[in-house]
């Protein structure tokens, strides 16, 4: 077994594959962990921006029983499981990170979003 600071933090794993089947289904909150250009470059659909040492519960769901799960770009990068403890330590209880990340998520060729720059920023 692989340790992952998603592991080393005691959080919930959850499978690229997983998420996709769950996508759009009331309830279920993706959040991009990524830089801002890495989110406007491609982001998984309905995913919310948050840095993950600056936002506080009130920009997560209200309901503390929706499922959220958090990401970044792969399983070496620690933004998405910190942010996840973060909320977990908020009392949201279902949790999750998709360790795998956006490398995967992209490699699997799965839907993404993009965002456009503000007006007069480059992408």
């Amino acid at each position: 077994m692989r340790i992952t600071t998603t592991r080393l933090f005691g959080l919930q794993e959850i499978s690229p594959e997983e998420v996709m089947t769950r996508l759009g289904q009331p309830g279920f909150v993706m959040v991009d962990n990524t830089p801002l250009s890495s989110f406007r470059r491609h982001h998984l659909p309905g995913a919310l921006h948050l840095d993950p040492g600056d936002y506080g519960a009130s920009d997560l769901p209200g309901n503390k029983t929706d499922t959220i799960v958090f990401y970044c770009s792969d399983a070496l990068c620690g933004a998405g499981p910190y942010a996840a403890k973060r909320a977990r330590n908020m009392g949201f209880e279902n949790v999750y990170v998709m360790t795998a990340g956006m490398a995967v998520w992209l490699r699997k060729g799965y839907p993404v979003e993009k965002q456009a720059p503000p007006r007069g920023e480059a992408l």
